[in-house]
């Protein structure tokens, strides 16, 4: 076989986050009084999130920071009255209880880990991804989940793949490859860390960066035998 290990993103590539984000968000809501609708608040919600994270990436900002200020920029952009803080436990709690996985994920992550060895890396928050991610479904099928705001490090930083390879006891990275969703985030910490790199692209989004995967899927399916 090509590879031995596989690393997997979470969110968007085996979960839902999106559907989780807006469970999550109809529960934020509800500690607001508002008049607008749950489609115009959740879009500047998205956009000042995606900004932020994207700040993470680039290390401009610390996920403990995150957490609230994601809220408190919310906030400000909507003109609504409400509490940073309260707002972001809220979403937090719900959220963290809140794990869907896509149609096809458990099948596929199940018949992966019969061949190879399966790890999840995730940029996410730790109070939020032990519950919905460490602990889902998925955990019988998973050698371990590596949460960024555990250890204090994120993708793309190289250094969290290294992480999550010494804790397989994994040595080699000629035979390793992760598959996630976010060129920015999977595909260039894979190419950080020397490793080969699947980006799942199901929407069919163009690449606009100077970020090359190793190989592009649209489907979980087709890992099978792209990993041959």
């Amino acid at each position: 076989m090509k590879y031995s290990v596989v690393l997997f993103d979470a969110d968007g590539t085996l979960f839902d986050f999106h559907q989780a984000e807006e469970v999550a968000f109809q529960a934020v809501l509800k500690e607001v009084e508002t008049d607008r609708s749950f489609n115009e608040l959740f879009d500047i919600y998205l956009h000042e999130n995606h900004k932020i994270w994207r700040e993470l990436e680039k290390g401009e900002i610390t996920q403990e920071k995150l957490k609230f200020e994601r809220f408190e920029r919310f906030i400000d952009k909507s003109g609504i009255s409400a509490d940073a803080q309260t707002l972001a436990n809220t979403f937090m709690s719900t959220l963290s209880g809140t794990s869907i996985l896509y149609e096809d994920a458990l099948d596929i992550v199940k018949q992966i880990s019969k061949e190879y060895r399966v790890a999840i890396v995730t940029n996410g928050l730790e109070e939020v991804q032990t519950k919905r991610v460490r602990n889902s479904i998925l955990k019988s099928h998973v050698e371990c989940t590596v949460i960024s705001d555990e250890i204090g490090i994120q993708k793309p930083d190289p250094k969290i793949i290294d992480h999550t390879l010494e804790k397989m006891g994994h040595t080699s990275k000629s035979d390793v490859v992760i598959v996630g969703d976010s060129l920015t985030s999977d595909i260039q910490g894979g190419i950080n860390a020397g490793i080969d790199t699947v980006w799942y692209n199901p929407y069919n989004k163009k690449n606009d960066t100077d970020i090359t995967p190793t190989y592009t899927i649209k489907t979980l399916s087709q890992l099978f035998s792209t990993l041959k």
